[in-house]
């Protein structure tokens, strides 16, 4: 099992993300770049991947999830971890029609981006959720 939280004292001050992306290059290429930009990124391709690393680790603080995946869909996945963890900060990826997924996460309290992903946005919006918590 790897271990979400950092464990160095460098590390310590790094926010852990869990990036669940089934698309091996984008899941890759968004751990690569969030890691150079400082962030404790882990990434997995699929929910159940995901919920499996979790049972021994605790949740990160933020959960970089893609609607559509194979088997659970991710907000199925973000169901399940604020069941774990209330305070989890999910953001919701997906290349679907904004105006459908805007009226199905309305009063969810969740972010969502559309794909293809502008990593500044990204960086934009994990640094407003850090300074909401």
């Amino acid at each position: 099992m790897v271990n979400l939280r950092p464990t160095s004292d460098v590390a310590a001050t790094k926010t852990a993300i869990l990036i669940v992306e089934d698309e091996r290059v984008a899941r890759r290429a968004l751990a690569s770049l969030l890691t150079a930009c400082g962030y404790a990124a882990h990434a997995v391709g699929s929910a159940e991947e995901a919920l499996g690393l979790l049972d021994d680790s605790p949740l990160p603080a933020f959960i970089l999830v893609d609607l559509d995946l194979p088997g659970m869909n991710g907000l199925d996945l973000i169901g399940k971890l604020r069941q774990v963890d209330s305070h989890v900060v999910p953001i919701l990826i997906t290349a679907a029609d904004g105006d459908r997924i805007h009226s199905a996460l309305l009063g969810k309290g969740i972010t969502y981006l559309q794909k293809p992903l502008d990593f500044a946005q990204l960086l934009t919006v994990l640094h407003e959720q850090q300074m909401r918590h």
